[in-house]
């Protein structure tokens, strides 16, 4: 019966695989041409660097011609705002999310890129190694 049981935690031990190790590959620069992750690689994002940004105004705007405002990035078509204060401000109601930090991990497949051409996100890139 010992045994038993042993061969049995051994197998479901056995079945629980990790993807792989990580292996640094290269520093990128991804600017408003939308980058995917290649296939058996990581993206790590490190920062979010944006140019011209006022900071005594938490404005968050998706269009370029509002150098004082903040401006996303995109992951996946969908807008991220890194912002730290008040979760809303003024009077335009515009309430903004103040718990998005980095780092930030993107899997194969995820497309990224920022919505301003001056505006740029530092990433590291991994290769998978099985």
């Amino acid at each position: 019966m010992r045994n038993l049981v042993f061969l049995l935690f051994l197998s479901i031990s056995l079945s629980f695989t990790a993807q792989g190790n990580l292996q640094f590959n290269q520093v990128l620069r991804i600017h408003n041409i939308a980058q995917a992750v290649p296939a058996n690689k990581v993206w790590k994002i490190e920062s979010y660097m944006q140019s011209q940004t006022a900071l005594s105004d938490g404005t968050e705007m998706s269009t370029c011609n509002y150098l004082d405002r903040h401006h996303p990035f995109l992951i996946n078509t969908k807008p991220y705002y890194l912002i730290n204060g008040s979760p809303g401000h003024g009077s335009s109601g515009t309430y903004m999310a103040v718990g998005n930090q980095l780092p930030l991990w993107l899997k194969a497949g995820d497309i990224v890129q920022t919505t301003c051409v001056d505006n740029f996100l530092s990433i590291l890139e991994f290769n998978i190694i099985p």
